[in-house]
């Protein structure tokens, strides 16, 4: 099983799960990482950087093979989805620089993921924090067949105690 992460649930790593009380979880977290089962579009960095923040900083260290760069592929399907779902991006579309919301990205990834994939089902999950309100990553990700967990269930999922 791979991991998409969106920037929601990377926020909530940080915010709920400091790395100074939850040391053990960072450790599994950066095994992933290097593991390459959990990765992120690069889009994810650049929302991560207007907060300019620890969770920036900690991601930062592993831009090399944690984020995905953008390829027509993922900027096809992205837009594919916008075009379905204009609301995702709340009718702003894209413009395929690094200020894209990485929400159709994550989607578009993971959906590729799904087509390249087809004789191993739930090959992808997204991981993020919002809820299944209507045009949020979870409500558009079901409709591709593709699986939402948020970062306490990935946690529950992956088996990890602390």
């Amino acid at each position: 099983m791979s991991y998409l992460i969106d920037t929601s649930s990377l926020i909530c790593l940080f915010n709920k799960y400091p790395e100074e009380v939850f040391g053990t979880l960072y450790s599994k977290f950066d095994n992933e990482i290097k593991s390459k089962n959990i990765k992120a579009p690069f889009q994810v960095l650049n929302e991560l950087k207007r907060g300019d923040d620890t969770a920036y900083h900690w991601v930062k260290t592993y831009s090399k093979i944690f984020f995905i760069s953008l390829n027509n592929k993922i900027l096809q399907k992205a837009v594919e989805i916008i075009d379905k779902y204009p609301e995702l991006t709340k009718n702003l579309g894209l413009t395929s620089t690094g200020n894209d919301p990485a929400d159709p990205y994550l989607i578009g990834i993971a959906v590729l993921h799904k087509e390249e994939s087809l004789d191993t089902p739930n090959i992808v999950k997204i991981i993020t924090e919002e809820g299944n309100k209507k045009n949020h990553i979870p409500d558009i990700a079901s409709k591709y067949g593709i699986d939402c967990i948020n970062i306490l269930d990935f946690f529950k999922e992956m088996k990890w105690k602390f």
